[in-house]
């Protein structure tokens, strides 16, 4: 099977992002009982629709980050600018801030729905989940789903499950805070860069930007922009593995994880498959008893 991996926007194998949804997908799949056509229309998912999304949110991401690093260096080498006798501090700000967080929060709600067509695909027979995608229902729908077919000790309906509850739900929440706004999710205030006076030594500090939904504790925009790219990016992969497996393989092959220090910078894959030797012994054993 043959495939094309096309250099997106200035991004290629060496970002982690184009190397394991692309490449590794690409690689993973090889080695599994499924059709060729089913995997050109899963690896379509991940290199033409997962990847591009997660590649917005990545640029949206850095640009932010690269912008906050310029305001905080102007902040450390000359400190914040104040009128008025120092009672009124000036403070560099994020252009089109809410605008960007509202593009990231749509770009990773459309590459988790991308990720929950994917998982339809290896399941189109299933009467259940084609309803889901049909309907396009939410994360909380395929959750009950995986653990209604595969039992809620599963290691899949355990990891949609547990995602779903740790990140997925506010992901969607934020998304939904900003296109309904004081809807079922409430509402995200999204603050810029501010400045804050110690009330003792009246010195002015910076305070980073941040966003809030609700009464929820504020949170950096860019740490979590960052910490939920790694999160969809891990469960795509882990989501396509645990899918995989389900589908088995000709021969027992086994999927182990390179530690990062190890990972080819020029493509840092994640994952890659090998031949399980203790299970093909075994197998051979049983054979040669067997004659």
């Amino acid at each position: 099977m043959s495939y094309v991996v096309t250099k997106t926007s200035d991004h290629g194998t060496s970002n982690p992002i184009v190397a394991r949804l692309s490449v590794q997908s690409r690689q993973l799949m090889e080695h599994f009982s499924i059709s060729e056509k089913k995997k050109k229309r899963v690896w379509g998912i991940l290199h033409d629709k997962v990847q591009q999304e997660l590649l917005s949110c990545y640029d949206i991401w850095s640009q932010i980050l690269s912008r906050e690093k310029e305001i905080v260096d102007k902040i450390e080498e000359a400190g914040i600018q104040t009128q008025s006798h120092g009672r009124v501090a000036t403070i560099d700000q994020i252009e089109n801030l809410k605008h960007l967080a509202g593009s990231f929060l749509y770009s990773a709600k459309s590459v988790l729905r991308d990720i929950k067509f994917m998982i339809c695909e290896f399941y189109e027979t299933d009467a259940d989940i084609c309803k889901i995608k049909a309907k396009d229902l939410n994360y909380k729908c395929l959750k009950e789903w995986a653990e209604k077919k595969f039992g809620e000790e599963d290691e899949f309906a355990k990891l949609v499950s547990e995602d779903f509850d740790l990140w997925i739900d506010e992901v969607y929440s934020k998304r939904n805070a900003v296109e309904h706004p004081g809807g079922y999710s409430g509402y995200l205030q999204i603050s810029n860069f501010t400045a804050a006076q110690d009330p003792e030594s009246k010195e002015w500090k910076g305070v980073l930007p941040q966003w809030q939904r609700n009464q929820n504790q504020p949170s950096s925009i860019t740490r979590d922009m960052q910490i939920t790219i790694e999160n969809i990016l891990n469960f795509s992969e882990d989501v396509l593995v645990h899918c995989l497996r389900k589908a088995g393989s000709m021969v027992p092959v086994v999927i182990y994880e390179i530690q990062k220090e190890n990972r080819d910078s020029d493509c840092p894959i994640r994952l890659r498959v090998t031949l399980d030797q203790e299970k093909l012994k075994s197998q051979q054993n049983g054979g040669d008893d067997s004659e």
